[in-house]
């Protein structure tokens, strides 16, 4: 048996950074990427999941598609605001307190449909299916839920002793969307000594960021549902003292 490293890939990006600061109070920072990376491997060496191989070891011209990193578009942005002061007698409470957050979006990785137990061309590789003439993979962001993320009527077995003719990568996964918030104040007691309180709040608004769905048609009814969601709302206080 003989095993060789051979990959190609490119990337080619817009990438776009925007800085603000309004005086001392408040300040932005924004980057926004534009990509898209392409290869025919996931990893040096094929394993499950992300790199199950080539399905076709002698035509590697047809794995050649999205990588399955592949982010299209993201937008990162963050802020810092000093929250004004507020005169009477609550200003020792509420004064100094600041203010901070960063929203991120992005557009999902491409997930590659294969057969994780059935070898119809009994290739000793990860056989991909056919594709139906006439449907779509996609399904419009309206049809789109947890249970039927993709179109799975778009697949179909292929023939014995012939490799399926979707291609590698061709499945879009669900994007993310994620707010993180934070308040803090700090407090002097003495000279040289600071108390800090800082409350953080990570996906402030418990949007729900859903797992990729399943990408293996011998899994029966799994077939394009989604099992997982990322983290949900979290909440952390912290005091901390410097002296």
């Amino acid at each position: 048996m003989q095993v060789q490293h051979i990959a190609n890939s490119s990337y080619n990006s817009l990438q776009l950074k925007a800085s603000k600061r309004m005086g001392r109070s408040l300040s932005f920072l924004t980057s926004f990427v534009w990509s898209k990376s392409i290869d025919d491997a996931d990893l040096p060496i094929a394993g499950l999941y992300d790199a199950v191989g080539a399905q076709d070891e002698r035509n590697l011209r047809l794995e050649r598609a999205r990588s399955f990193f592949n982010v299209g578009r993201r937008l990162s942005s963050g802020y810092v605001y000093n929250l004004p002061g507020i005169g009477g007698f609550l200003s020792p409470a509420l004064h100094n307190w600041q203010t901070s957050g960063i929203v991120t979006l992005q557009d999902g990785t491409p997930e590659n449909a294969f057969y994780f137990s059935q070898d119809f061309a009994n290739s000793g590789t990860f056989n991909r299916p056919n594709i139906v003439p006439g449907q779509s993979v996609s399904l419009p962001r309206d049809q789109r839920t947890p249970d039927r993320w993709f179109n799975p009527a778009a697949f179909s077995q292929p023939a014995p002793y012939t490799f399926g003719n979707a291609g590698r990568n061709i499945i879009s996964g669900p994007g993310n969307i994620v707010f993180d918030l934070a308040l803090s104040r700090g407090f002097h007691p003495r000279e040289g000594q600071t108390v800090e309180f800082r409350a953080s709040f990570f996906n402030a608004f418990n949007h729900p960021n859903f797992g990729i769905p399943g990408d293996n048609p011998d899994f029966g009814p799994f077939f394009g549902k989604i099992l997982t969601t990322g983290d949900p709302r979290r909440i952390q206080l912290a005091l901390r003292y410097d002296f």
